[in-house]
This record gives C-alpha cells, structure tokens and sequence, in this order.
C-alpha cells in the first residue's frame, strides 16, 4: 500500500512509493505523501498539512496568517492564539504547532496516536507501532468504529474537541463552537451573513484548487441543494453529478435534473453497472481505510463510478455536503439535554462488552468532563461521531481517485457555528437550509425536496426490511432490550 494523500510524525523514515520526509525537532520525522500538501515554518516548529483555506474576506490565507503571528509573537506561540486563527479556517488539514496537534473542524484529515507516534492513516501507523492489520466489521446500525477508540488497543484517534501533543501525550480540551462567532439581529440577516460568508470561502477554495473542473454532488435531499444554491451565488463554474446507488430514491434519479435545467448547469447521471464491480477494488478501499466505515462511497469507488466520473483525465474537485445535519438534532430520539437516553445502547444496536460501548462510554466521559457551552449533546454527538468518525474515512477513501479530491465546503467552526445560532424550531426542519437556498438561488425555492420512497419500492420490500431491522436488533442487543425498545417507541406515539 502507497497510503496516498496521508502522513505520518514518527521516529523514523519511511520507504514508501512517492513519500518525501522532513525532519523535525526532539527526532521526530514528518512522512508525507506527494499528494498532500505541506507548509512549513520550521523555525517556529509550524505545519500545516492539508488544503486549507479562510472563509472571513477581512482576513489572510491560512499560510500567511501563521507567518504573520509566527513574526508578531515573541516566545512561544499560545494554544489560545492558534485557536483563534483556526477557527474561520475551512478545508481538510491539520496544524501543528510545538508538538500540538489541531484537527480540523470535523477531523476530516484525522489523527491517531500511539507511542510510535501520530498518523492520518490507521493501518500505517499500526504498521509502525508494530501490530498485525487488521480490517474493522462495523455494525449495520451504527456503522462506524465510534472514537476516541480504534479497533487497535494501542491507537486512539484524536476527537474535533481535542488537542494533542506527541511529545508528551497529553490531551487537551477545546471549543467546537467558535468564540468569535458573528451574530445576527434576526434570521433574515442570519441567512444573509451565512450566505455571503459561505460564497467568499467557496471562491478562496477556488483559488486553493487553481486548474480544478469543480464537480458538485446533486441529490434531491436538502444538504447537496444548499451546497448548490451557494455555488450559484457564489458564481462559480461547476457542474453536477449524481451517482446511482442499489435502492436509489425516487426523488434522487429526477430532481437533480430538474434543479441544472432551472440553472443551466450541466449535470451527469451516472448509473451503476453491476457487471463491472470489482472485488480487488472493493478491497482496496476497505484496507485503505481499514474498514472503518461501510457507506455508499465504498460501492461507488468498487463499481468504478468515481473513476468513470473523472475519466477524462481532467484534475476535479468533487465537492459535497455531508456536514449539515450536525446542525438540525438529528439523534434527537437518542438524547436529552443532559447526555445519551437510557435506551441509547439499544437504539443503535451496540453489543454489551464491545469495544464500540468501551469507546462510547469514554467518549461520553470525557463529554460530561469537558461540557461544550452553546451545543448541545446530540449536536455535539453528531459534529464529532457522525460527522468526524464516519465521515473521515469516507474522505480518504477518495485520496484513492488519481485526479480527484474530494471537498465539504462546511467544514469550518465559524460556518458551523452560525449554523446553530438559527432557531431550534427551524433547524429541527430544516426550514434555516430552505431560507438559505431561496436567498442564494431563487430559480430553484419552488422546486420540493425529495422523499425517501425508493425507485423499486413496495409494501412487500419495506416489510422485509423492518424484519431484517428487528431480527438484527434482537441478534446484537437480545429479545428483552429490543422488546423494550419498541415498547417506548410505542407509547411515545400514543402519547
């Protein structure tokens, strides 16, 4: 494996296809693939590996940010500083300073320590520290191997609100939301500020990726649309794509199109040929990514559907909308404003004794440890499980693509946070996301959202699924934990 587009800090060089080093201070070596990009200030023991960009116009590159606060700054750099330019800071990346590690918003390039030291990649870094590989089987409800722990018991991963230092071990707390976060005296300026916020980052992110043919993930749900309408506004040059998928939704086969005619933006449906899935490709993903996540993109990268969207030989930039919902309480079933229900083990069908309830134990530990003022936890559970645990191997999975990156234009605090500050009574409806593509696009505010009816959907189908749903539930929980589980499902209804 050439682990492409990641890296590694350890005492030791690798000798890897395409690799390059960099020696850093106390013997630490930075490995790093050619694909990622590296920014260094050596002299202060600064790096910033990864596309990152501003979102706020008032405001310098990333790059030049550092080296105007590495030159202002007599001593040693604060955490608290690094912070505060960080946190309008969009993209894919991760900023070290004197051993400390900052993650992006959603650590979508990801870090995991062990004594051997750090890595984006899991499997290279267990490589390093010497232990066997080993490809991850997560459960089909909760589908992802939930941080701070991995399924190695010598690798943690570093979680969004977290800072870590390899030199020492330590890790330390810190804000999701961001402190400096403008607010608005009403929603209509709300959605005027996150709109023009959203539209200057995407055009600094076109200047990040200069030659890149931008190709934007279309589907008939809310989150692709308001990626859409920003772009529009924005006024730059895209297309649209849509890739089809085993039960695809109705909605998502027509819509799209509907959505580039109103626009005049070129858009591409690509289909899925089961004759030309490949196993040796599906395995490939899954080592890359150590199997952490068992998602759509997998199946898409297995039926070369990405490959034939980029085959032309162009360099893309495939940009998508996955952050979202880490602002509408989407478990909100799950949680109350003090933490996790009591049937939350159950709902998302986590085995007693696993290391997927180790884990969650210790990441609701630390929750209660260290509270997030102005979050609450099921956001928070989302923004950091959901959104940075499940999301991020699905990003690297598309370091695999050749001549394509993949981008989540949301993944900024500052974004997120504006995003939190509209009402709970909108968010909850998404009605903050309708404002925001009526404002930003109003060709296309008539046109509905799609539903979750699929293309080859009968009463027969759904009842096999929900048997399927119920005979898992019993198998990783037990029939007493289920029954109880559906019983207050019930009486919530009769309610």
């Amino acid at each position: 494996m050439t682990h492409p587009g990641q890296f590694s800090i350890l005492k030791k060089t690798l000798s890897l296809p395409g690799w390059q080093a960099l020696s850093l201070s106390g013997g630490w070596v930075l490995n790093y693939h050619e694909k990622l990009k590296v920014f260094s200030l050596p002299e202060r023991g600064l790096l910033l590996l990864g596309l990152a960009w501003q979102v706020l116009p008032e405001k310098a590159s990333p790059e030049l940010e550092l080296k105007a606060l590495s030159e202002s700054t007599q001593g040693p750099i604060t955490l608290e500083a690094l912070m505060a330019l960080e946190e309008s800071w969009c993209g894919r990346y991760v900023l070290i300073s004197g051993g400390h590690v900052f993650t992006d918003a959603c650590a979508l390039l990801p870090v995991f320590h062990s004594p051997a030291g750090i890595a984006s990649d899991l499997q290279l870094l267990a490589e390093a520290s010497g232990l066997e590989a080993k490809i991850y089987e997560p459960g089909r409800v909760m589908n992802w191997m939930p941080g701070p722990m991995t399924p190695y018991r010598e690798i943690t991963r570093v979680m969004p609100d977290q800072i870590y230092c390899f030199d020492t071990g330590e890790t330390l707390a810190r804000p999701l939301v961001s402190a400096s976060c403008p607010k608005a005296s009403d929603d209509a300026e709300r959605v005027r500020l996150f709109t023009e916020l959203f539209a200057g980052s995407l055009r600094n992110m076109r200047d990040q990726l200069p030659g890149r043919k931008l190709l934007l993930a279309l589907t008939g749900g809310y989150d692709s649309r308001a990626v859409f309408a920003l772009a529009k506004y924005a006024g730059l040059e895209f297309e649209a794509f849509t890739l089809e998928y085993d039960g695809i939704y109705a909605d998502d086969v027509t819509l799209p199109k509907e959505l580039c005619r109103l626009t005049e933006i070129e858009h591409r449906y690509i289909p899925r040929d089961h004759s030309r899935y490949s196993a040796a490709l599906e395995d490939e993903y899954l080592r890359h990514t150590a199997g952490l996540i068992r998602d759509a993109d997998r199946l898409s990268y297995a039926h070369g559907q990405y490959q034939e969207l980029t085959g032309d030989g162009s360099q893309a930039a495939l940009l998508r909308g996955s952050i979202w919902e880490t602002a509408v309480d989407f478990y909100g079933r799950s949680f109350d404003p003090s933490g996790p229900k009591a049937d939350f083990y159950d709902w998302f069908c986590v085995p007693e004794k696993s290391r997927e309830k180790q884990s969650l134990d210790q990441y609701f530990d630390w929750q209660r440890q260290h509270p997030q003022p102005g979050l609450s936890p099921c956001d928070r559970f989302y923004w950091e499980q959901r959104a940075a645990c499940w999301m991020s191997p699905i990003e690297a999975g598309f370091d695999l693509l050749e001549n394509a990156v993949s981008v989540q234009p949301l993944n900024c605090r500052l974004l997120i946070s504006i995003l939190l500050d509209f009402p709970f009574s909108e968010r909850v409806t998404k009605e903050h996301q309708a404002k925001i593509i009526r404002y930003a696009c109003p060709a296309i505010a008539e046109v509905p959202f799609g539903g979750k009816a699929t293309v080859d959907e009968t009463p027969l189908s759904v009842l096999l699924y929900k048997l399927s749903r119920l005979g898992y539930r019993i198998k990783t929980r037990g029939l007493g934990h289920t029954l109880s589980l559906y019983i207050g499902m019930l009486k919530k209804k009769l309610k």
